[in-house]
Order: structure tokens, then C-alpha cells, then sequence
């Protein structure tokens, strides 16, 4: 699965290296490590503008919930998304069809099951670049105020041999696009089979477990 992940590079860095350009009302601060459990806004770029990179909530909220309570039960579940089942998730269905974006990150944590204990991976671009997670997204209105929250899931696939070892018990990872398949991805409607590559060339990190990352 994928839960943690870091965005270490600065603004300039992030639209030079996509060619896209952050909204302009959008206040971006790098940060190390950012958890899906605090709802956070992450950067993207949707089907939408992809000459934009927007602030999007971390956790899907479908279009047909109803109620803020629900939305803030569901979105706890919808981090991730499987490609294997995201066609027929109630929750991911609609979205699978039109509404693919792209997740900017430039480096995520997952955790190794030893006899002594879990062991913290760090995986990043060899050289700190970029990278985009095929993602997708929703926009729902909630109506006892009004307000729009705009809201995405990371999808992710089976693992790779070399991730098979680091995320050796549920053995998934998120689906890392190559460049060229970037707008492949926005594009690429109910198919989108093709597109999901194992092979991202990423480098790993053995770290320490830092104090806040030990129970995630």
C-alpha cells in the first residue's frame, strides 16, 4: 500500500521538471514525510488542466455520499485504490472512467516485517526527481455548507520482486508512471492496462524508524 510519502522538492523545482505551473492562490511547502492519515493536501495534476497543479485532499469521497460523517468514514478507506478491483469499487468506479490524475511526489516510506521488528524503507529517484503516482480523483459538494473538497486515492498494484522484499507482508506498491506515460495515463479512459509499470527505476533508502513514523 502506499500511506507515507515525502514532496522534498521546492515549487520551482516541481513545475520545472512537469511543466505545469501551481495555481497561483496556492501557498506549496515542502515537506519530508506527509502521512494519509491526517487528510492531507497533496499536489496534483487531473484531467481537468494538465497545465495545472492543484491541492487535492488525500482519501476519496465519491460523489454520492450524502452526509460529512460518511464522507470523513469513507475517505479513511479510499487512500489506495487496487487497479485489480478499481472498476468495480463503488467508491472508484466512476472516477476509473474520467477522472484519472496524477499524484506528485518524489519519495515514499514502507515498512519490512523482520524477526526483530519493522524496518523503515525510504524509496526515492535515484537522482531526488520527481515522480507521479497514477491516481484518481472526485469532486464532491458537501451540502450542509456548500463547500466543493476535491479528493483523490493513490492507485496500486501488485509489487515488484524488489518491493516484494521490503513490503514482504500485503506486497503491493503504488503505480509510479514513466514520463512518457503521464498523459497516456489522463488519457487513457477504462483503458489503462498497459500503462501500469513495475519497473520505475527507484532507489531504496535503509533509515531509522523516526519516533513519529513507528506506529503508521
Amino acid at each position: 500500500m502506499c500511506y507515507n510519502i515525502s514532496i522534498s522538492n521546492n515549487k520551482n523545482a516541481i513545475e520545472r521538471q512537469l511543466n505545469a505551473k501551481f495555481e497561483t492562490e496556492i501557498i506549496f511547502e515542502s515537506q519530508k514525510h506527509i502521512s494519509a492519515f491526517s487528510n492531507p493536501l497533496i499536489p496534483v495534476i487531473t484531467t481537468e488542466d494538465n497545465s495545472k497543479i492543484q491541492l487535492y485532499n488525500w482519501g476519496l469521497i465519491p460523489k454520492w455520499v450524502n452526509n460529512k460523517t460518511k464522507a470523513n468514514a469513507i475517505r479513511k478507506m479510499t487512500y489506495n485504490a487496487k487497479c485489480e478491483t478499481i472498476k468495480q469499487k463503488p467508491s472508484f468506479r466512476d472516477s476509473i472512467k474520467d477522472k484519472k490524475c496524477l499524484i506528485i511526489a518524489d519519495g515514499f516510506y514502507e515498512w519490512q516485517l523482520t524477526s526483530k521488528g519493522k524496518i523503515c524503507y525510504y524509496i526515492s529517484h535515484p537522482e531526488n526527481d520527481i515522480f507521479t503516482f497514477a491516481g484518481i480523483w472526485s469532486k464532491w459538494i458537501d451540502k450542509s455548507t456548500g463547500e466543493f473538497i476535491k479528493s483523490v486515492s493513490i492507485i496500486t498494484q501488485p509489487a515488484n520482486e524488489m518491493m516484494s522484499k521490503i513490503h514482504n507482508v500485503k506486497k503491493r506498491q503504488p503505480v509510479i508512471l514513466h514520463k512518457e506515460n503521464r498523459d497516456n495515463w489522463l488519457n487513457s479512459g477504462l483503458n489503462f492496462e498497459t500503462i501500469l509499470d513495475k519497473s520505475f527505476n527507484i532507489e531504496l533508502k535503509n533509515k531509522t524508524i523516526a519516533s513519529p513514523l513507528q506506529n503508521n
